[in-house]
């Protein structure tokens, strides 16, 4: 038995760098312990926070049954598991148990061990989970369904079991309030959605199959509501089949505020844009006719004073150079305030005008792809939208990311329009720091992310120091054009 648990022994994982580590480990809502020779030669932050520690450092090296566990009634049971484990005469195995904390309030705690590998000598791997509120729960349906039934009818929330058959075993006061149907006999999806057979999102195949709770957001056609929903596997007592406890919430006043930042950030947007549009048009009308003009009148005097000294042709020829300059900079400022391609041309043809000016400017390769966007017409917002998004982006490559090459990649293929920046640069760090904080982003990832939110799209950005940034961008497509 203990040489088929040496077969099945698992090498530690080995991570490039432990920055790496620690970014994996401190985001786990799990606590992790590693025991060799009855020993804990691995803690992380999250296990001291579930046993109430202050540090986990002084524990390293200590006696993990007797120094780290804090609970001395429970620690035979949490021995006896890891060592039968440990030496193969137990499967890797998971278990719940009672526990208490380094100051002795007591809670339920989820356990999970497995044989591993560390320096070449066998090791237990374990993880815990505080799983108190589930045990609470639980609980308290077994021990008092009265003083329960009492509590969950003052909620506002939509509170009901059911069971793998779809039948609705218990409901609240306020899911009894305006179900649809007969809710003793009639299925829950008739019950809560007014619907003839199983909802398209049901999740209790997967709340059944893993244990774990799931969450959702769905919208009611027949209320005209919106609902936030968590489930979560439990046992009812009097019932001899499997059963799920669902909470609901009514998220429309949520919803509709949402989506009135949304259309108030729509119109903050195009009021942007116009705004864009008439300072490009005032400084190109203006400005650039005006300096246009000057520009004119010094080459003319510098005819007219072709006879004078080197010295004077020197300074207006400087003086000539320094406006063509000026009107030079008007217009891409005009160009990037108001892209005049993209309005005559389309997108197709704007993204591959800047591509070969800033490839030109900046020397990098840019390679450009597009695919099948002559067949879908986009309204004007999209179009707009899209065209910020890979201005942004390029400006970042360009600007920021010291890549000698990047690619742009648009496809179309009804009903999706995918649009890909990818580039060779510096990259940047998008996990969390190692104390779990995220790290800051730039303003125009914000801004990017927002147009693409006001698109109802995916918007995602992968990048690592060293590796380069890609970043993606995916919408439903706008109307397709009728293929001749």
């Amino acid at each position: 038995m203990i040489q088929d648990a040496k077969k099945s022994l698992m090498p530690m994982p080995s991570f490039p760098n432990d920055d790496l580590f620690a970014s994996i480990v401190g985001s786990l809502s799990n606590g992790i312990y590693v025991i060799q020779d009855g020993r804990a030669i691995f803690l992380n932050d999250r296990l001291g926070e579930i046993f109430g520690y202050q540090s986990i450092g002084g524990l390293i090296g200590e006696d993990m049954y007797s120094s780290v566990y804090p609970d001395p009634y429970s620690a035979e049971l949490f021995r006896s598991v890891n060592e039968q484990v440990l030496t193969g005469s137990m499967q890797p195995t998971s278990w719940g148990q009672p526990c208490s904390k380094a100051d002795g309030t007591p809670f339920w705690i989820e356990v999970e061990a497995r044989p591993i590998e560390v320096g070449g000598k066998p090791a237990i791997l374990g993880l815990f989970l505080d799983h108190t509120d589930c045990k609470l729960l639980g609980q308290a349906m077994h021990a008092s369904q009265a003083t329960l039934h009492m509590l969950l009818d003052a909620m506002e929330d939509r509170v009901y079991v059911v069971t793998d058959e779809y039948r609705i075993v218990y409901a609240n006061r306020k899911m009894m309030e305006g179900v649809n149907g007969d809710i003793k006999d009639d299925p829950c999806y008739k019950v809560c959605r007014g619907l003839d057979e199983r909802c398209t999102d049901c999740s209790s195949e997967e709340v059944f199959s893993t244990g774990r709770p799931s969450y959702k957001e769905f919208f009611n056609h027949r209320a005209q509501r919106w609902y936030s929903v968590i489930e979560l596997a439990v046992r009812m007592p009097g019932i001899n089949a499997p059963t799920k406890l669902a909470v609901a919430r009514d998220i429309t006043v949520r919803k509709d505020a949402e989506e009135k930042i949304r259309a108030l950030s729509h119109r903050l947007l195009t009021a942007q844009e116009d705004e864009k549009k008439h300072l490009s048009r005032e400084l190109h009308d203006d400005l650039g006719q005006r300096l246009n003009a000057v520009k004119i009148g010094v080459d003319t005097l510098a005819d007219d004073l072709a006879a004078q000294s080197p010295e004077t042709q020197s300074r207006i020829s400087y003086l000539s150079s320094i406006l063509q300059s000026s009107i030079d900079s008007v217009r891409n400022l005009c160009s990037g305030l108001r892209p005049v391609t993209l309005e005559r041309h389309g997108l197709v043809r704007a993204i591959n005008s800047d591509c070969t000016q800033l490839a030109a400017v900046h020397g990098v390769k840019i390679d450009v792809k597009c695919s099948g966007m002559n067949k879908i017409k986009l309204d004007h917002h999209t179009e707009i939208n899209l065209y910020r998004i890979f201005q942004e982006s390029l400006n970042n490559v360009v600007k920021h990311s010291g890549a000698t090459r990047a690619s742009v990649t648009l496809v179309a293929s009804h009903p999706m329009i995918r649009m890909r920046i990818e580039d060779n640069g510096k990259g940047f760090d998008t996990l969390p720091s190692a104390r779990g904080k995220q790290r800051k982003i730039g303003l125009g990832l914000v801004s990017m992310a927002e147009r693409v939110e006001l698109m109802g799209g995916r918007f995602d950005v992968t990048s690592r120091p060293g590796l380069g940034t890609r970043i993606v961008v995916e919408i439903t497509c706008g109307e397709q054009k009728s293929c001749q």
